[in-house]
């Protein structure tokens, strides 16, 4: 199947997400593809997890995509964004349900001292700035509590795609990187920091509430900077939501003014 999605210049999708660089979010635009996919099909998709997602290239207001998706024999669908014939998004999606084995063990339910708030230390703004506070932290993790805020563009349905909360684990991780930089030198400038990949996730639910608190925690595996990959996990009310390993890009950027 082959379905264009225009993103209009003054999209909702780019709410927060930064002031003065408006950057289409990497898990707005799974939502799109999802939500595309199951408009084509004429029911929701039962997508069960992403096998591996990598987000290549920025998508900005105005821009004209194209969504390409197949339906493989093992219940997998491959999928591409592409603009102007170059790949900005690609992956694999699984509807298949997920099997009962333990589930790994990051989120620590300690608490520590004081620390700058989320505010000080990410470039997300409301609706797109989903963590909320700082519940542990070490060396490794960072463990935070956070919020699908109603008026976000991705709360606009009954419910919120699970893939939201990635992008809370995405800030939670940012959350990770600038905790560690402000520890060795005064309060840093946020620093703009992208969703570049995914790999084995899988969501326990298919939606979770909004305005309701969740736990996220990561935890940092390895690095060749800019490039940074971490283990996340998040929970609602202590039942699992989503887990998975992702990857993020830190520039060097900082909003205006």
């Amino acid at each position: 199947m082959t379905v264009p999605i225009d993103i209009e210049v003054d999209a909702a999708w780019f709410e927060g997400h930064f002031p003065g660089r408006p950057i289409l979010p990497g898990v707005s635009q799974l939502a799109l593809v999802l939500d595309a996919l199951a408009k084509a099909q004429g029911r929701p998709l039962p997508v069960s997890g992403i096998a591996f997602a990598r987000m290549r290239q920025r998508v900005v207001p105005g821009d004209r995509l194209q969504l390409t998706a197949s339906m493989r024999p093992d219940g997998t669908i491959r999928f591409a964004l592409t603009r102007a014939g170059d790949i900005i998004t690609n992956g694999e999606l699984r509807t298949t349900a997920p099997g009962s084995k333990a589930l790994p063990r990051i989120i620590v339910s300690g608490h520590v001292g004081e620390r700058p708030s989320p505010e000080a230390l990410l470039p997300h703004h409301p609706p797109m700035r989903f963590v909320t506070a700082v519940l542990d932290e070490s060396d490794e993790h960072l463990t935070t509590e956070a919020s699908i805020p109603p008026s976000c563009r991705l709360a606009a349905a009954p419910g919120v795609p699970a893939v939201a909360a990635v992008e809370a684990a995405a800030q939670t991780a940012a959350l990770w990187e600038a905790v560690r930089r402000a520890s060795a030198q005064p309060l840093p400038r946020p620093r703009v920091g992208y969703l570049v990949g995914l790999r084995d996730v899988t969501f326990h639910v298919p939606r979770i509430p909004a305005g309701v608190p969740f736990v996220v925690s990561v935890r940092f595996e390895a690095a060749t900077p800019p490039l940074a990959h971490y283990a996340m996990q998040v929970e609602l009310e202590g039942k699992p939501v989503l887990h998975g390993t992702l990857a993020t890009w830190l520039t060097d950027e900082t909003l205006p003014g």
